[in-house]
């Protein structure tokens, strides 16, 4: 049976006004969360992959900031990963044999401690929220795969999450052959685990040596990328090789971090400095031993 042109001209104008109000009530629906509409409006569509976007709020740092203080671990990890044997000396620094990680993941846990999210630790020391008695927040530094292929796998066993802070220019595309570095879906994946996602800059530049425009600039830049693959707020830094001053600090919170890592030791933190948060480096020849040197230190 054959259909006037016109009848099936109208029956195709249907189906396409049909369908895109369909996708339009899907894009704005509770289950994206307020908070991930509103990041929407300011970075554009996110990534096609990413149906769900974590429900993540908007934050902002109080003006005068709070005067207390808190004692907490914040490990710092970059690769975990079985080394081949002809890596640089830097490299083996960096990497954590995937055996000993499980013994430290399992120690952290034998030992009472519960990991947090930068969420936690954001309400806990600017608004004075508790957190669990033996709290350790797990970062790791410029984005390497095996933080999802391996580490991540080991931490779920154990009840751990961490947070992931990738440089953006590194991050694999999937028709691309990257094998060192994590992909958009494997982020969304460590998400969907209970990680954060931060920023690391958008190419590792350390935010001191450049010019407070070009600084300025890497640090939106970054943070405006992540929001638009991920579909929400992403407000957690680490300063590319720790490297810090007075007006970094400034840049950072001009581009809407709330929460920055450096590369000094301590397990200190102050409420009024929150943009300069210390942490516990965890290298290859680190061992449980150092570890809990470390944390009781």
């Amino acid at each position: 049976m054959r259909f006037p042109p016109a009848l099936v001209l109208l029956l195709v104008i249907a189906v396409i006004v049909v369908g895109g109000s369909a996708v339009a009530q899907r894009m704005t629906s509770p289950s994206l969360g307020k908070h991930a509409a509103s990041s929407l409006a300011t970075t554009g569509s996110i990534d096609k992959a990413n149906t769900v976007a974590k429900d993540v709020p908007t934050l902002t740092l109080p003006d005068p900031l709070p005067q207390r203080t808190l004692q907490l671990p914040i490990l710092m990890y970059h690769r975990v990963a079985v080394l081949a044997g002809d890596e640089p000396a830097i490299t083996v620094d960096l990497t954590v044999d995937p055996g000993e990680f499980t013994l430290q993941m399992q120690w952290l846990k034998d030992n009472g401690y519960t990991s947090i999210t930068q969420l936690q630790l954001y309400q806990a020391l600017i608004e004075g929220k508790p957190l669990p008695a033996k709290p350790v927040l797990i970062t790791f530094d410029d984005g390497y795969r095996g933080i999802a292929t391996i580490a991540a796998p080991i931490m779920s066993r154990v009840g751990m999450v961490g947070t992931a802070y990738v440089i953006t220019d590194r991050i694999a595309q999937r028709n691309q052959t990257a094998p060192a570095w994590l992909t958009w879906p494997q982020l969304r994946t460590l998400e969907q685990r209970g990680w954060d996602i931060g920023s690391h800059t958008v190419a590792h530049t350390e935010i001191p040596h450049m010019s407070s425009q070009a600084a300025l600039k890497t640090l939106r830049a970054s943070r405006f990328m992540l929001e638009k693959h991920l579909g929400h707020p992403v407000q957690w830094f680490c300063y590319p090789a720790g490297s810090v001053d007075a007006t970094a600090v400034a840049l950072v919170k001009q581009a809407g971090y709330v929460l920055a890592t450096t590369t000094q030791f301590g397990i200190d933190h102050s409420a009024a400095n929150p943009l300069q948060l210390s942490r516990v480096r965890i290298a290859n020849d680190t061992g449980i031993g150092g570890l809990a040197d470390a944390l009781s230190s």
